[in-house]
């Protein structure tokens, strides 16, 4: 298997005319950076603002799993905007050919995708606290593998251009 040049690289790197494998790579990294930034979002208002990590004490008694489901919600609810933006930003930039829609419309859209994919896994997380006392960081890594494959899916085939 050839190597490709240092030029090659570059021109998939940013170029939206990329082998399949190369968009879904650039995909995946993006998908990574918005995803630790969603999480440090969500990780740090969970430690600070809004409780919600296993063993904390609130009010000196530990805290219940019922305020860890609620406050882990609220900070995934303040960071998913943050998220969403530099998310959309970087796959018009690295990823997706834009075009199919109108700028707003697209932004709509993708932002709609990203809404219905991230309530579900929002909505999916805390129940596993709930029904089955899972650790708040397995219920938070649930959403995010949730989110990003149906996400993918959906900017491919119905958001962008190509």
């Amino acid at each position: 298997m050839k190597i490709p040049s240092r030029r090659t690289l570059n021109h998939w790197l940013y170029s939206r005319d990329t082998p399949v494998f190369v968009q879904f790579a650039k995909y995946g990294a993006v998908g990574v950076v918005s995803t630790v930034i969603l999480f440090a979002i969500a990780m740090t208002l969970s430690f600070t603002v809004f409780p919600a990590m296993d063993g904390m004490v609130v009010d000196g008694l530990p805290i219940t799993d019922q305020l860890r489901e609620r406050n882990l919600i609220i900070s995934n609810l303040i960071a998913f905007p943050i998220a969403n933006t530099f998310t959309y930003f970087m796959n018009v930039r690295l990823v997706f050919t834009p075009g199919r829609h109108s700028p707003w419309v697209e932004f709509g859209l993708f932002t709609a995708v990203s809404l219905v994919s991230f309530l579900a896994g929002l909505i999916g997380g805390p129940k596993l606290i709930g029904w089955f006392g899972v650790p708040s960081i397995t219920a938070q890594v649930s959403l995010m593998v949730t989110s990003a494959l149906v996400n993918y899916l959906c900017r491919k085939f119905l958001i962008f251009a190509k």
